[in-house]
């Protein structure tokens, strides 16, 4: 591959095993993170860490600098969360990011990884919206920045995140705009994988779509999965 990817967020949860799909799949690996050595001691030596901060536009330039790729995965764990820091984190952390973009001449794909149910009503989202205050509003709003930014772009929603391990569940793609739900599930280990494998179909760029697990065990290949996949109007 030899494409450099910068994940933001990969020091934790999805974006932690982001970072280690990638670095199977032969990808130079960049890492941003507020506190560059304690991600040292938590990433492999592989990774290239460089200290930077999302809610702080000035150290961003430079991050994104010679990146072919960025994967966006940050997001509030707080819980429960103030719509202050949901805003500085899940919306002007996008806004901040796609600026340094510009200004450090960004020519690659921006894979931004948000959640199902950001357009549709439903209970959990609701409980969501009030333990992390309107963060799937605030997400709703990222995607607009994202679409209209210029670059090409990937959004994937995820359903509810579980930590099962992946690659023993069926997987739909699809983009009929779920609303969250309990009942649609999928392990981080296997949206991992999706936004990995999304790097490599030119077809799935400037669209939006959720990955959510299917019923069964049988995988349909990633490029019939995606073949599915139609642009953004």
């Amino acid at each position: 591959m030899n494409e450099r990817v910068l994940v933001i967020g990969g020091t934790r949860g999805t974006g932690f095993q982001i970072v280690a799909l990638l670095l199977k799949g032969g990808y130079r690996v960049r890492a941003m993170a507020r506190d560059r050595d304690q991600a040292k001691r938590k990433l492999s030596a592989a990774v290239e860490v460089v200290g930077g901060d999302i809610t702080k536009p000035d150290t961003l330039p430079d991050v994104i600098h010679d990146v072919d790729h960025i994967i966006f995965t940050a997001g509030v764990t707080k819980r429960p969360a103030g719509e202050r820091l949901v805003i500085a984190t899940v919306y002007d952390g996008v806004k901040n990011t796609l600026t340094a973009a510009r200004v450090s001449g960004f020519a690659g794909r921006f894979l931004y990884m948000t959640a199902i149910g950001v357009t549709k009503s439903s209970l959990a989202a609701t409980a969501l919206n009030l333990v992390k205050r309107n963060t799937l509003h605030w997400r709703r709003r990222a995607e607009g920045e994202i679409r209209s930014s210029g670059f090409r772009y990937t959004i994937i929603r995820a359903g509810v995140l579980t930590n099962s391990p992946g690659g023993r569940r069926a997987i739909e793609v699809s983009q009929k705009d779920y609303p969250l739900a309990f009942g649609r599930r999928i392990g981080r280990a296997d949206v991992a994988e999706a936004i990995v494998q999304t790097l490599m179909y030119p077809g799935t760029e400037r669209a939006t779509f959720e990955v959510v697990w299917a019923r069964g065990e049988r995988r349909e290949g990633w490029n019939v999965l995606f073949g599915r996949v139609k642009p953004d109007a």
